[in-house]
């Protein structure tokens, strides 16, 4: 079993959003994702509106590093705070929350 993390996370409007992420085990060691999928969303603060889906692309799997990503071109239209959680899938078919936690807005000064 997985204990789900709690990371809260600032997305600036208009800029591309970029989280590296490292599944480390309760051992300390990195956890081997070969077979895993990585699913990812970004929703409003009462999850009734879905605002983004992160882009996923792997680091090195076989050491449990990825990265999340969301482009400048869909942040430019989030205006409000949300929540993100991440869901992993093992190759077992099992399934479990890895992280989640707030996701704040910041509006930025440049480029207005």
């Amino acid at each position: 079993m997985v204990n789900t993390a709690n990371y809260d996370i600032t997305i600036h409007q208009g800029a591309t959003f970029i989280m590296n992420v490292a599944f480390i085990g309760s051992n300390g060691i990195p956890v081997n994702m070969s077979g895993y999928t990585v699913e990812a969303e970004l929703w409003n603060r009462m999850g009734t509106t879905k605002l983004a889906d992160f882009v996923h692309s792997w680091t090195v799997q076989a050491s449990g590093t990825f990265k999340l990503s969301i482009p400048a071109s869909t942040t430019s239209g989030i205006t409000e705070q949300g929540q993100y959680d991440v869901l992993v899938t093992e190759p077992s078919g099992d399934k479990y929350y890895l992280l989640q936690g707030t996701a704040f807005w910041d509006g930025g000064l440049t480029g207005r």
